[in-house]
């Protein structure tokens, strides 16, 4: 055993002892011992404060600001067009495929397999030692180790969807030169399967007796405890790693578990208020579905209106805030205002960040309605096969689809459509930074002007239009109108939205998936819709079969979760753990071309379906279903336990 209490002192990543421990793991400058921290009511409260950094620091569009969160970017639904720019950043890197153990964007940084342990370990630290620390108030222990077991299991739900179950349980604060003969591949289950299985029950057996402490609330009502973890939090992990834990990849619950889960868990969230957002309460910013004519139907504009003001607002903390839906969001605002990092690149002169494929917009549906109300809606493509090419360039058309005119394809769309997606024509009243002459009226504009910009994505426009390079222009012929307050701008708006990490309709769709793959599917259905009714579109069947059931899940998913970290998870999870996700690997964008106008003054373009670039994403091969350990963490933990250490492929 002494060989291993030696080696481990070289270990210092994997449990998290480096030299970012904190300065309340070490004595600095022999000021203070550990064992001193437990002996003071503030500095024990001011270590489980410092838990709080390694999770939920940032996520979404936003999370960084020189490079965009490779999370979302590597979906299918967005294209960064910041790839052909800079090679070496890292959605450049996931797309060229040059990734590997060594060098993968994964492993770096707060998410990484290094910070979660250190986060562990001080989780583990703090449930050693809170029983017997002078805590003046016994409501605040009981609350405060409750905290601790859901900060670990949300930082354990973070390694188990990167890195499977390679996930390492460790219950206490190891040192350096404690014996880790315990260390065992699948935590010394036989198989994936079974290794991912206890983790999640290490999870949940931390998040249920978390949920037994009455002192930890259902939500937060002061801005004070924003960014305090909460029952809710700990219901919103239980129904998505039940999900997780249940779909092909993993095997490692039935589906009827994973419903009973689910179940419960909605329940308990409406029992205790949380709903979703569906009124806009600024009209003046928001109603502009309407008044532009994009929304034709008065429920459709307030339907596109709530849903634009919810992802363009941080959670009100009191006892009468307007936004029930959001479960947890991220502690800090991201790395940049929408508008200046990934909005239309040309209103700031920086960049336009991820950009909507082509794809993701063959996604919304079409609407027939009247002045109030969608009576009728149609798929554009073909559920099941929506492309009959690998290269998506041959659209496989709905042929029950009687609106949709592919010489004018963006009216009587879904709502979501122009709350997510900027299209060509679309106009923004904001400040524009640079001058401008228009390519089409000969109008010369000075920069820092506050005007109605049409936004022209045709390949002739030189400020908007589509381009190959350029990292103001779109890639795909869209922009993403998702987070993006209407007016924002320079001198007009600064406001970064914190990611919502988890929110009810997540919840309610992870149910209804449960209640499809296993039987239920009525009830599927009826939970699918309610997330529809919200957008004001008509409800689907209640009544088909359960591969049709599966499709339509799979679709409102798709819509529902543009840019929020979940797609990407979701094409892993739908992979068998021989599969791949190669189906995805191209990207297409729709170039137009204006080709002057009729006699009546209206644009003729052309449209063109074209692959975004001329080769394909390379990061949709099997090893992509996971996260590669560092190479060192492998070499390390191979060599404590003589077994090999490595997700697949890598």
């Amino acid at each position: 055993m002494k060989v291993k209490k030696l080696y481990i002192l070289g270990m210092a990543s994997l449990l998290a002892m480096g030299s970012c421990s904190g300065v309340l793991d070490i004595t600095p400058d022999g000021r203070i011992d550990i064992d001193d921290v437990w002996k003071d009511n503030d500095m024990t409260g001011a270590y489980l404060n410092g838990c709080y950094n390694y999770y939920a620091d940032n996520g979404g569009l936003n999370a960084y600001h020189f490079q965009t969160n490779p999370f979302v970017s590597i979906s299918d639904d967005l294209w960064d067009c910041d790839a052909e720019v800079e090679t070496g950043l890292s959605h450049a890197m996931m797309y060229n495929g040059a990734c590997s153990s060594n060098s993968h964007p994964w492993i770096e940084g707060t998410r990484s397999w290094a910070s979660a342990y250190e986060g562990v370990r001080k989780c583990n630290m703090f449930l050693t030692h809170i029983d017997e620390a002078n805590v003046k108030s016994e409501t605040n222990r009981a609350r405060w180790k409750a905290e601790a077991r859901l900060l670990r299991a949300a930082i354990y739900s973070n390694l188990l969807c990167n890195y499977g179950a390679l996930t390492i349980i460790l219950t206490k604060p190891n040192m350096y030169d404690d014996d880790f003969s315990f260390v065992q591949k699948y935590n010394g289950a036989a198989t994936r399967e079974e290794g991912y299985r206890k983790v999640i029950d290490f999870i949940f057996g931390d998040i249920d007796t978390a949920l037994m402490e009455e002192t930890i609330p259902w939500r937060n009502t002061s801005g004070s405890e924003a960014n305090r973890v909460t029952k809710a939090l700990g219901l919103a992990i239980k129904s998505r790693f039940a999900l997780y834990a249940a779909s092909p990849l993993n095997q490692a619950m039935t589906w009827e578990e994973a419903y009973q889960i689910n179940h419960a868990a909605l329940q308990q969230l409406r029992d205790n208020g949380y709903e979703l957002y569906k009124t806009s309460h600024n009209t003046s910013e928001f109603g502009i579905y309407g008044s532009k004519g994009q929304v034709k139907w008065s429920k459709g504009a307030d339907a596109a209106a709530a849903i634009s003001e919810y992802f363009c607002s941080n959670p009100d903390f009191s006892t009468s805030e307007r936004d029930l839906e959001t479960i947890f969001s991220t502690r800090g605002n991201g790395g940049g205002v929408p508008w200046f990092v990934n909005g239309v690149g040309f209103q700031g002169g920086y960049r336009c960040g991820m950009v909507p494929t082509q794809e993701l917009v063959d996604q919304y549906e079409n609407v027939v309605y009247n002045s109030t109300e969608a009576t009728a809606s149609y798929f554009v493509l073909d559920l099941e096969k929506p492309y009959m090419d690998e290269k998506h360039l041959m659209p496989n058309y709905n042929t029950e689809n009687p609106v949709y005119d592919a010489m004018n394809p963006y009216v009587d769309r879904d709502p979501r459509f122009y709350a997510t997606v900027i299209y060509n024509e679309c106009t923004r009243n904001a400040l524009w930074k640079n001058e401008e002459t228009d390519g089409r009226t000969g109008v010369k504009y000075a920069g820092n002007n506050y005007r109605n910009k049409t936004i022209w994505t045709n390949k002739e426009d030189n400020y908007t239009g589509i381009h190959v390079t350029q990292r103001t222009r779109t890639r795909t012929g869209y922009y993403m109108n998702k987070h993006l307050l209407p007016s924002s701008g320079e001198g007009k708006d600064g406001t970064v939205t914190r990611y919502k990490m988890y929110r009810l309709a997540e919840v309610i769709l992870n149910t209804a998936e449960c209640a499809i793959e296993s039987g239920r599917v009525q009830e599927g259905m009826q939970l699918i819709n309610e997330i529809r009714e919200r957008a004001a579109m008509p409800p689907l069947p209640e009544n088909p079969t359960t591969d049709e059931a599966r499709l339509y899940l799979r679709h409102e998913r798709r819509i529902e979760f543009v840019g929020e970290e979940i797609r990407f998870n979701d094409l892993r999870r739908w992979t068998a753990p021989d599969g791949d996700m190669t189906e995805y690997q191209w990207s297409t964008a729709m170039e137009i071309s204006w080709k002057g106008d009729d006699a009546g003054g209206t644009p003729i373009y052309t449209y063109t379906r074209r692959t975004v670039r001329t080769s394909p994403r390379q990061c949709y091969s099997n090893k992509w279903l996971w996260v590669p350990l560092n190479l060192s963490e492998q070499n390390k933990l191979g060599t404590l336990t003589g077994e090999e250490w490595q997700n697949p492929g890598w």
